[in-house]
């Protein structure tokens, strides 16, 4: 059976009707898959929208981040219109390799993370690696970890930093530093004690120049060594003194003291005694 021919103005109306059918179509897509705003009409997301507008993130919209096939999208506007959910229930997971996809891409209008002593560390120095997410998304849609992030995995207290010298682990372990140093140095201390870079005078020449200001110092306790005897095996001279036992009533850390004033701050009659000679010329 032969169809009868399409007549011109049958094919105008079927072209009008496909357009008709096909642009608000591409608007619908487009709005559903590429719009924020479409997220809010179902209420579990006003909250997770309001976060997204004012985050580092507001340029991208949620499926940069959060992929989903056309079928788990219809199953997902099924199962909200279905059951009318209270809370978000489904865990949000998302893959390294999302994240990498600006920030491993040397892109520049991302930052780039792959050679930072922090990602080193967590994320490629070792097998059983961190997620981005168990840092980076503590906070819905806040991307900066909190200062308690690290404590999560780091089993050490913070009480000096945090409270008494009013700072945060990366004040310290400088995570985006580019290199592959994430423990503190001497100079990254010295950054912020720039007044106790001297080296005392009441200390041998050149003590602790060349040593690492934890050595003495653990920045996540106030204290310092329990005894300068972890390094230092000195029992002779005015060392053998019981008196003397205690370093630190000596040898003061940090402080331009000469050997002399420090003798004289206990041995208070002998000020005048011998005053052109340093006490350990006689009695080292």
């Amino acid at each position: 059976m032969k169809l009868p021919e399409m007549t011109r103005r049958n094919q105008v109306l079927i072209a009008l009707a496909l357009l008709v059918v096909a642009i608000p179509s591409i608007f619908i897509y487009d709005y559903t898959q590429n719009n924020p705003k479409f997220c809010t009409s179902c209420h579990l997301m006003n909250e997770a929208y309001d976060t997204w507008e004012v985050s580092a993130m507001h340029d991208l919209n949620c499926h940069s981040c959060h992929e989903s096939t056309m079928a788990e999208s219809m199953q997902h506007v099924y199962d909200v219109i279905t059951h009318n959910p209270e809370e978000v229930v489904k865990p949000v997971v998302i893959e390294n390799s999302m994240c990498e996809t600006c920030h491993a891409s040397n892109d520049p209008q991302w930052l780039q993370v792959v050679n930072t002593a922090g990602h080193k560390t967590h994320l490629y120095g070792n097998d059983d690696h961190a997620e981005c997410i168990d840092c980076h998304g503590m906070s819905l849609h806040v991307f900066r970890p909190p200062e308690e992030a690290c404590l999560v995995c780091h089993d050490v207290s913070k009480v000096h930093a945090s409270e008494v010298m009013l700072a945060d682990c990366v004040t310290c372990h400088d995570f985006l530093a580019n290199n592959d140093q994430l423990i503190p140095q001497r100079a990254d201390c010295l950054e912020c004690h720039m007044d106790k870079e001297l080296v005392t005078v009441s200390m041998p020449a050149e003590a602790h120049a060349d040593t690492t200001c934890t050595n003495c110092h653990d920045p996540h306790e106030n204290r310092v060594a329990e005894s300068c005897s972890t390094c230092h095996e000195v029992e002779e001279g005015l060392h053998d003194i019981a008196l003397h036992t205690d370093c630190t009533s000596c040898h003061v850390p940090h402080q331009d003291v000469t050997v002399r004033e420090t003798c004289e701050s206990c041995h208070t009659d002998k000020v005048d005694h011998y005053t052109a000679v340093n006490c350990v010329g006689c009695h080292g």
